[in-house]
């Protein structure tokens, strides 16, 4: 599974795949086998990366996780990938991002728009469906249709980027 690991400011991309007893983790060009053992009551963990012995505890607050790692307080979030997509779809719309992503995987049902059409926020742009529902895929700015990168009737997957706005 993918995950997005937030630390303060910084962004990494996680993958966490079951190996042997434990788990194959990759960070960027890096991969470790980690085995978990947990000590007290999910608050501390014993981790074993690639036969180094790493001590974590853990503090949860709300969706915030801190970790104390070697001494070293780590305030932390972890998201999956619908999370994070849908947190950067957000985040975008609220600076007016100029690209439109499918929310999830589908057909797309209809395009609404074309190249040359100007868009105001909030302007469906085009109608996604997936499990038998329609989805409206809005404009979160006003703008220019630059490129639209896929027409009716066509498979996109999560992330998938459909609209460019200028």
């Amino acid at each position: 599974m993918k995950y997005h690991v937030l630390i303060e400011d910084d962004h990494h991309e996680v993958s966490v795949e079951r190996e042997g007893g434990g788990y194959r983790v990759r960070l960027g060009d890096e991969s470790w086998l980690v085995d978990v053992a947990k000590l007290e009551d999910g608050a501390a963990y014993s981790l074993l990366l690639d036969r180094r012995s790493v001590d974590v505890s853990v503090d949860e607050r709300g969706d915030a996780l801190a970790l104390m790692v070697s001494g070293r307080r780590y305030d932390t979030e972890v998201l999956g990938e619908r999370e994070w997509l849908a947190r950067s779809i957000q985040a975008a719309d609220d600076v007016g991002e100029t690209v439109v992503r499918a929310v999830m995987t589908g057909i797309v049902n209809q395009v609404l728009v074309q190249p040359g059409d100007a868009v105001t926020k909030g302007q469906v742009l085009f109608i996604l469906e997936a499990m038998k529902m329609e989805n409206e895929a809005k404009a979160g700015a006003d703008g220019t249709v630059s490129k639209v990168h896929v027409a009716a009737g066509a498979t996109v997957n999560l992330g998938d980027v459909i609209v460019e706005l200028a």
